[in-house]
């Protein structure tokens, strides 16, 4: 988007304010982290006259009983974590090769990065790079079924079609429609490799044999070793990590 594009954008929005749209956001967990308990109630409070709720606790309830008081602290405690160690990112989040290059791009001084940082760190990690193994689950009819328990040099997990200065690694990824775009690229040759970066920029990659692409709403990566989880060029953690979706958990003013 164009200053120009921008400009006007934001001009509508202070005139009419009718061009507002709710995009999606993609949420990472953390599966090997302990969380402690949150406090469980506020000072001066009785616990058994509380009864919670999203919106907040009721008093113009009757006394709730130890077990049931002792369930919805469970599960208000549970949400208290939830939320705790969720990261919301906007695009595309991932681990493996990308991961690396990224990690070493941050490395770099600013201007490198602005000026093909990111190509010169690619050349630097590919050498010794070794793909992990990978196994990524998704939620299905059936509960949680293994989709993909192999070697692999990435896997994306795309919100949204692009991040970084074009690189379109999850090309046909749409910020409303509730699900993720994956993109998982098995082990290939370094002069294929060459060829995908090139084909990324337009969403080429998808047609090669070695990527495989399908949606899913929910999934749990696990890799070996562990690796780092970057989301939008920024390092959030380590695998294993549960990604899916917060439906229309953003609202952006959208281009006239």
């Amino acid at each position: 988007m164009t200053v120009e594009t921008a400009l006007g954008a934001w001009k509508r929005f202070c005139a009419a304010g009718d061009n507002i749209r709710a995009v999606d956001l993609g949420t990472i967990q953390p599966l090997d982290e302990a969380w402690q308990d949150a406090p469980a109630a506020s000072q001066g409070e009785s616990m058994s006259s509380l009864h919670f709720v999203p919106d907040g606790p009721r008093r113009d309830l009757a006394t709730m009983g130890n077990r049931i008081m002792q369930s919805q602290l469970r599960r208000q405690t549970e949400a208290r974590r939830e939320a705790a160690r969720t990261t919301f990112y906007g695009c595309i989040a991932g681990t493996g090769l990308d991961a690396a290059v990224n990690r070493r791009t941050l490395r770099q001084p600013r201007w490198l990065r602005a000026h093909g940082g990111y190509v010169v760190a690619l050349l630097q990690v590919l050498g010794g790079f070794q793909p992990p193994h990978i196994t990524l689950s998704v939620d299905g009819d059936g509960g949680r079924q293994i989709r993909l328990d192999e070697p692999g040099f990435l896997i994306a997990v795309g919100n949204g079609p692009q991040y970084g200065h074009g690189m379109r690694l999850t090309h046909q990824a749409q910020m409303d429609d509730g699900l993720l775009d994956l993109c998982f690229v098995r082990p290939l040759s370094k002069l294929r490799l060459l060829r995908l970066f090139h084909a990324v920029y337009r969403g080429g990659h998808i047609a090669m044999k070695e990527v495989e692409y399908f949606q899913a709403s929910r999934v749990r990566i696990a890799t070996h070793p562990t690796t780092e989880v970057f989301a939008d060029g920024e390092y959030i953690c380590t695998t294993p990590v549960e990604i899916g979706v917060r439906r229309n958990g953003l609202r952006v003013i959208s281009r006239p």
